[in-house]
């Protein structure tokens, strides 16, 4: 993020399968609610107003002196003391790579500043804060950093990354301290692969997102809202965040890393956000939670920052319950769906969807085709039944279509054939279908497949 960090309207269209979320290990859910130094109870608080036991809480170096990146005894204590309180906790780290007009990527590369971040290791060591994920060298992509990677400062920076790492590990070679190379979701292909520092040297390889749009998408006109608005919203996901999601996938496969999304939110509309955007958080979570991306862990960015609104939640600064966030509809969302994603429902008795099927084997653009599936439902049951045609490479949607309130006996197996046009103005190539399956309130997904790729011409 620049500088400090610079009614539900349908349910997620493109969630990761509940039983194969059941059978693997689930992304860790971290948030960022200020520094707990002053504001002890806060992440606390969030918890209970999600409904889920956070246990990753995020934590930010200052970069004003070497003393606040060697020793912030007022940090490092008190996230040490939440750390301690509960048996799984963990300390999620902004790490400064040196102050702001103090230093330089050069002088980190070679080494310079090792004796600083051994000090760190340690000092973080004897609060009690082993096993923290740090963010080293934050957001290096975006030039407010003082650490910016730009300007031929690529191998610089790979190189400080490498110092640093080697420094604490050295310091303390049994802290189990994981590093997360993060810079921002719009770095450049070229520079992923100029800034990153070898495998050796990460645990985790992370972005940080947030709902702002350019070219004139954002903000959203007063006067546009119900499908005006969606379009808006959808554009702007498409154009702008799944090619980046896309990209940071494959780069982390190629390295066998898992992915992490330190920071996301939605973006008030003053600073060029797309507002009340329930399309990007139902995006969001179903990127974050397809076991096929691999995501480790993600931190919500609830926090109401001089550049940027974002909190859905209803914490206030006291610990209690009274703020009133600006994006109801959105924090609506966040909550069922994120109940839905780490609570599934039990797999036994759950309805299934057999695979779907596409009329030819190639499609062409413009022309009709048909999907046909069924789905079974072994007890009696009302469920919605829906099917998507998505993008294979990015997951973008293309178009959908909903069978609501369908009654089920137990049992009974229903047919659906269904009809589609991919538009012509969208590029030759491959696309998927998706098969959804919801209780009937919309509030659980009961069952998920994306296992029918096709052509289309």
């Amino acid at each position: 993020m620049m500088g400090f960090r610079s009614a539900v309207a349908g349910v997620v269209s493109c969630m990761a399968m509940l039983s194969s979320l059941a059978a693997s290990a689930l992304p860790v859910t971290g948030v960022y609610r200020g520094e707990i130094y002053s504001q002890p109870n806060l992440i606390n608080a969030y918890s209970e107003w999600l409904g889920h036991n956070v246990t990753l809480g995020q934590g930010h170096q200052a970069k004003d002196s070497w003393a606040n990146i060697e020793n912030p005894t007022w940090q490092l204590q008190s996230w040490g003391n939440w750390v301690r309180a509960q048996p799984g906790r963990r300390l999620n780290y902004s790490v400064s790579m040196f102050p702001s007009g103090q230093g330089s990527l050069a002088d980190c590369a070679a080494g310079i500043y090792d004796f600083r971040f051994r000090a760190l290791a340690n000092n973080m060591v004897a609060n009690g804060l082993q096993n923290s994920i740090i963010r080293l060298g934050w957001e290096f992509s975006g030039n407010w950093m003082p650490w910016y990677s730009g300007n031929g400062k690529q191998a610089s920076f790979a190189g400080c990354f490498r110092r640093i790492v080697t420094a604490m590990r050295g310091a303390q070679p049994s802290a189990g301290f994981k590093f997360d190379w993060n810079p921002n979701y719009d770095i450049s292909t070229a520079d992923l692969a100029a800034t990153y520092p070898g495998d050796a040297y990460v645990d985790y390889i992370g972005f940080d997102l947030y709902d702002q749009g350019w070219n004139g998408r954002y903000p959203v006109p007063s006067g546009c809202t119900g499908t005006c608005q969606l379009e808006r919203w959808q554009n702007n996901w498409n154009v702008q965040f799944a090619p980046a999601l896309s990209k940071f996938r494959t780069f982390a496969q190629a390295h066998n890393k898992p992915l992490s999304v330190p920071e996301w939110g939605v973006n008030d509309a003053r600073t060029t956000g797309g507002g009340d955007n329930t399309f990007f958080v139902k995006q969001m979570l179903a990127f974050i939670y397809d076991p096929a991306n691999n995501v480790g862990y993600h931190s919500y960015f609830d926090y109401q920052a001089g550049d940027g609104h974002h909190q859905l939640s209803n914490v206030d600064n006291n610990g209690g319950h009274s703020f009133q966030t600006e994006f109801p509809n959105a924090a609506a969302v966040f909550k069922t769906q994120h109940a839905a994603l780490t609570h599934p429902p039990p797999s036994t008795g759950a309805p299934t969807a057999a695979k779907a099927t596409v009329s030819a084997a190639t499609v062409t653009r413009g022309a009709a085709f048909q999907v046909a599936s069924s789905v079974t439902a072994p007890a009696a049951t009302t469920l919605v039944v829906k099917y998507e045609i998505r993008s294979a490479s990015t997951s973008a949607l293309v178009t959908e279509k909903v069978y609501a309130s369908q009654a089920f006996t137990a049992g009974q197996t229903r047919a659906y054939t269904t009809s589609f046009v991919i538009p012509t103005s969208l590029p030759a190539g491959a696309y998927r279908v998706d098969t959804l399956v919801y209780s009937a309130d919309w509030s659980q997904t009961l069952h998920y497949r994306n296992d029918t790729p096709f052509t289309a011409n």
